[in-house]
């Protein structure tokens, strides 16, 4: 996990790559060499050292020196790619999955993102031609930014030093894309498309599935932490982590008057999970807070930036104690209808449900992966996301509403695939099995829902009426609904010209079909920030 800064055809490129990555400091623990293969064309890495931490200096050079990459993520089958390469002839000189890729790129050019497995965002350059080629994951986990000037480009992990260092709009590469001098193209969709094969659930199959892509994402030589709410999704990896590593800790936000906190610890009582608290800094001055928070996630998304200011806390002291490495549980309430919009979606039937399913998912790069990815790294550390997995992915995309949502009493509850596998470990708590689905930032006790929070309390306070009205014309384009939204919107000026990042004025809101048949979770619907 790094933060990456490459100028391909750029004026003054190295001079632009050590600012990039002077404001990339926070994302790793040293400076890796900047790299100058070309004329005007420059790479470098604030590189969190995991793998192979001594020699996986980047970029990463191909076995014949020609690609070079400069890369942020984790490739988890590069094991297997390695032997695959070496039965081809290709000797290695380090352990490094950026070498891995880098030759894997060599051998196979772009058709290599189809084998790979894992989470990242690079750009590769071919030092004898200067081609270049920059990808980013499918879902995008791991994010991708650029300035273009020209024929040349400016990439970096975040955008805040990209519109420090060079004038011009910034955009994203999107998940599951590719990009080259020629061509943007589309290399992966893990969701829309035509219909995929509807499968039947088999717990077993899918207690497999799960247990690999959490031991997968266990790193071999170094302590793991987890972000632990006591909820379904945290509890299952804490499951199968323990397996491999049974005294891995988890981290709980929040004191035991949060509404998480007893099935928490329900499950550290049941099971001798080492379970740590994190508490919330009750003499913390909002104004900042709410200031660094929104700094530190580059949106101004209210649900996005509360959940935010809880993700700071637990990633930060996690980082204290000496953790690199850690495992989350995003992805599962997208994959497996674990939101009420969802739960009502798949209550009307499976087009209703793909339709707002499929809306989670392109949204979660600038939603929930991009909190996770700004306020862990901006501790150092580097958050794996099991359910993610290509293969535990792919098999909750073949399911149907019928195996989703439906509970053993008809009534339409989500994430009926994972409660089914309690059945195949009974030592785990039945109270978080039968729990409802509660927001990070309202189960550690941050907010009393979503619509009640002290954010929203404060931003009511501080912005008057007429303030609200003369910004929602300043900032027209963004089309504000609340005054929360103008307090963040406004917090993130004071960082950068949100009018240069033009993806921020595409809001995520969610869009429903019209309704075919009554549905007893509507009524949970007000709860959530969604757009109808």
């Amino acid at each position: 996990m790094c933060g990456i800064a490459v100028a391909v055809d750029w004026e003054d490129a190295e001079a632009s790559v050590r600012r990039l990555v002077r404001g990339l400091a926070h994302r790793g623990d040293v400076d890796d060499p900047i790299v100058s293969p070309r004329k005007d064309c420059a790479m470098g890495t604030r590189r969190l050292r995991i793998v192979d931490a001594e020699r996986a200096v980047q970029p990463q050079a191909s076995f014949d020196g020609r690609v070079l990459v400069s890369f942020n993520g984790e490739i988890y089958n590069h094991l297997e790619l390695r032997r695959e390469l070496e039965a081809r002839g290709v000797k290695f000189r380090t352990e490094s999955d950026t070498e891995v890729l880098a030759s894997s790129l060599r051998v196979w050019g772009p058709q290599a993102l189809e084998r790979l497995s894992g989470m990242y965002a690079f750009v590769a350059l071919d030092a004898a031609n200067g081609e270049f080629l920059a990808a980013r994951d499918p879902f995008g986990v791991k994010p991708l930014y650029l300035i273009q000037s020209g024929s040349g480009a400016l990439f970096c992990s975040e955008m805040r030093p990209l519109l420090a260092s060079a004038p011009g709009d910034v955009m994203l590469l999107p998940p599951g894309h590719l990009l080259t001098r020629k061509t943007v193209l589309r290399f992966a969709a893990p969701f829309g498309g035509p219909p995929r094969p509807r499968i039947d659930h088999d717990p077993k199959k899918l207690d497999r599935l799960l247990a690999a892509a959490v031991h997968s994402r266990l790193p071999p030589d170094l302590p793991c932490a987890l972000m632990f709410s006591g909820g379904v999704d945290s509890t299952l990896i804490a499951h199968y982590a323990r397996q491999i590593r049974p005294n891995l800790p988890g981290y709980f936000l929040g004191d035991d008057r949060a509404p998480d906190h007893r099935y928490a610890a329900a499950y550290a009582e049941a099971t001798g999970f080492d379970l740590r608290r994190v508490a919330f800094d009750e003499t913390a001055d909002i104004g900042a807070r709410i200031g660094a928070v929104v700094a530190t996630v580059e949106t101004f998304e209210p649900s996005v930036v509360r959940d935010a200011s809880c993700t700071c806390l637990i990633a930060e002291r996690i980082a204290q104690d000496g953790h690199r490495v850690a495992l989350a549980g995003e992805g599962a309430d997208e994959l497996f209808a674990g939101y009420a919009p969802l739960e009502w979606a798949y209550d009307q039937g499976d087009a209703a449900g793909a339709f707002v399913r499929d809306q989670c998912l392109a949204d979660m790069h600038r939603t929930n992966l991009q909190r996770l990815d700004r306020a862990s790294m901006r501790f150092g550390l580097e958050t794996r996301e099991p359910f993610l997995d290509r293969a535990v992915a792919g098999y909750a995309l073949g399911l149907g509403a019928a195996d989703l949502v439906r509970g053993p009493d008809g009534a339409p509850q989500g994430k009926q695939p994972l409660r089914s596998l309690w059945a195949l470990h009974p030592a785990l708590p039945e109270a978080i099995r039968v729990r409802r689905k509660s927001p990070l930032h309202v189960g550690a006790g941050f907010d009393r829902s979503q619509k009640s929070s002290p954010w929203i309390d404060y931003a009511e306070e501080a912005i008057s009426d007429a303030d609200f009205a003369e910004g929602q014309k300043r900032f027209a384009r963004f089309d504000l609904r609340s005054k929360e939204e103008l307090l963040y919107l406004e917090k993130l000026a004071e960082c950068f010209d949100p009018f240069r990042v033009p993806h921020l004025t595409a809001r995520p809101r969610l869009r429903f079909p019209v309704a075919e048949k009554p549905s007893p979770v509507k009524e949970r619907l007000a709860d959530f920030l969604v757009e109808a």
